[in-house]
């Protein structure tokens, strides 16, 4: 019989102390930003203190306007390309923000990937798994490292570069029309990376746009974790087949490769409006703000044996939590995101909800076979992150709190099959754990301003999970009071308890009229422990000047926390302007 428990915790608050006297649990190592990038984003760290993430927002792409929808050139201020002669870097960044891979729609556009994978060892290195040839775009492929092992394997992946073909149909006129459209090879693939080389997987089924996969984690023994397609899903195949004419006579005004990605574009922007408080389905659902991230084939967790040299050894398809109904035509997938050295992986898989229809809910996978962290019907989603080698798995649960999807943290021992439920710093706080070490420390992302609105304050935090009387600790009372780093989420902890973590702060920077200005920048900091002890020196300035460390639910399953943090350092910003 599972057993199920609520553990009882005092946030981390201490008395008033003159900080003067207090020494700091950790010190801080900023992680250089790889160079023309705007942002660092942690993901990993080994016993080694290496380190894996992405770089995000890249300030040297090469731009042609030509290839840019008028609408966009005209919210830019750009009128009429002639008159053009160079970008103001307000221009440059808005329009690379507009036709970035993850939002840009449109075919016929541009493409920009603004996510690059990265490497520290005592550098940082920029990783491009898939370099484009001399008739692809520089600059249009997406990659992301999500796990380094103790050696040094790290894994991620990326999509493949964009280039520019030429279509000829005959138009209803008789008249012969040709039209360019950007494509690529493949979704994703997934990648593996050492000492300068890489190696991809290539997942089972490939029918359409090359197939996709992706790897999250790796083990010590170079057992990899992820995700790969294995077939059409029903309402796809049917939607793909209509990108066919019917007869010789019909108008195809492109091909099928762009007709089947305007498809996976669709699909994969679905949001997940039956999980949303107010749901009703007799007005066909509503908005949501809660990605599905669905696509155009079903997916299976991989577990894939590797090599030294990343080569795929022997692979092991997972399940799904339950079969697909018969009448649900849409995708029905499963995702493995985190393996521990013992074999056991963890992640995620759609079941069904009686009320809600389709939901992804966090997945344990043994031998193959998916078993659920919880069946309570109170959840409508959840995922587990990370799983430790004492077989302890660590993620979240969403639930309905007060009208609102707040996520709650749990740990859940597959031994015991023992879930107990992590409430953060206050009830209702949303709570998320990203990593749990073998020694029973836990950190991740939560929320630590009590308020009713969507989008609430968040920090970095530390939790004891061997601890009864447990601390929830903000890693911004555990660094020092004149520190200029705004922690908003703990990412990776190894088993020295160093910490790796994602940052807000000032920097710098010269504007269009050369005159000094500041901007709040992303960055990827270590936190080295010491024997020291927590302040409250910086409660007052939490409340006051670090009111936009918020947050919505975009991205926190697999892209990380990009869309997280970039939607807080832009309600900072908004939040400043406000006040002056």
């Amino acid at each position: 019989m599972k057993s199920f428990t609520l553990k009882t915790l005092t946030v981390a608050i201490v008395s008033t102390i003159s900080f003067s006297a207090v020494a700091d649990k950790y010190e801080i190592e900023e992680i250089p930003t790889a160079d023309n990038f705007r942002h660092s984003f942690a993901k990993d760290i080994n016993a080694q203190e290496f380190v894996v993430g992405v770089s995000r927002l890249p300030t040297d792409v090469e731009l042609d306007l030509t290839k840019i929808s008028p609408a966009i050139l005209q919210n830019a201020g750009i009128a009429d390309i002639e008159e053009v002669d160079t970008l103001t870097p307000e221009q440059r960044e808005y329009i690379i923000q507009q036709i970035a891979n993850e939002r840009n729609s449109e075919p016929q556009q541009q493409r920009v990937g603004v996510n690059r994978s990265y490497y520290f060892d005592t550098t940082v290195q920029s990783i491009v798994p898939f370099p484009a040839n001399e008739d692809q775009l520089e600059d249009s492929t997406d990659s992301f490292f999500y796990s380094i092992n103790n050696q040094n394997s790290a894994v991620g992946y990326s999509s493949a570069p964009f280039g520019l073909i030429e279509y000829t149909y005959t138009d209803g006129e008789g008249e012969e029309q040709t039209s360019e459209f950007f494509v690529s090879d493949f979704i994703t693939r997934g990648v593996w990376y050492n000492n300068g080389e890489t190696t991809s997987i290539t997942p089972p089924a490939t029918d359409y746009l090359g197939g996709e996969s992706a790897l999250f984690d790796i083990n010590d023994s170079g057992l990899a974790a992820g995700y790969a397609s294995v077939g059409v899903s029903p309402r796809s195949e049917e939607r793909i087949a209509n990108c066919e004419p019917e007869d010789e006579d019909d108008i195809v005004s492109a091909p099928l490769q762009v007709c089947a990605w305007n498809i996976w574009f669709e699909t994969k922007s679905t949001g997940a409006s039956n999980i949303e408080p107010f749901y009703n389905p007799r007005f066909g659902g509503g908005r949501s703000s809660f990605s599905a991230r669905r696509s155009i084939y079903d997916v299976r967790g991989f577990l894939w044996q590797l090599d030294a040299s990343g080569e795929v050894i022997s692979q092991q398809e997972l399940g799904t939590l339950v079969p697909r109904n018969e009448e649900d035509d849409r995708d029905f997938s499963s995702y493995a995101f985190a393996v521990n050295n013992n074999g056991i992986a963890v992640g995620q898989s759609w079941t069904y909800h009686p009320q809600r229809g389709a939901i992804r809910m966090p997945a344990i996978f043994v031998d193959g076979e998916a078993v659920p962290v919880t069946e309570d019907e109170k959840y409508f989603w959840g995922s587990a992150k990370d799983i430790n080698d004492n077989n302890q798995a660590a993620g979240y649960l969403v639930e309905n709190l007060s009208g609102t999807l707040r996520n709650t943290a749990f740990i859940y021992d597959v031994d015991l099959d023992e879930l107990t439920m992590v409430p953060g710093f206050f009830t209702g706080s949303s709570t998320i754990i990203h990593s749990i070490n073998n020694n029973g420390m836990a950190v991740g992302t939560g929320e630590i301003e009590a308020t009713l609105s969507n989008v609430r304050q968040r920090v970095g935090f530390a939790y004891d999970s061997t601890d009864d009387a447990a601390e929830f600790i903000n890693l911004n009372d555990a660094i020092s009071c004149d520190s200029p780093y705004d922690i908003v989420e703990a990412n990776s902890i190894n088993d020295n308890g160093v910490i790796l973590a994602t940052a807000l702060k000032q920097e710098e920077y010269q504007d269009e009229s050369g005159e000094t200005q500041t901007r709040e920048v992303a960055v990827t900091i270590k936190l080295d422990p010491v024997d020291g002890e927590l302040n409250n020196c910086r409660q007052e300035e939490n409340q006051i000047e670090r009111e936009g460390a918020s947050t919505g639910l975009f991205s926190l399953l697999t892209l990380g926390s990009l869309g997280l943090l970039i939607t807080a350092i832009r309600r900072r910003a908004f939040l400043k302007t406000k006040k002056s």
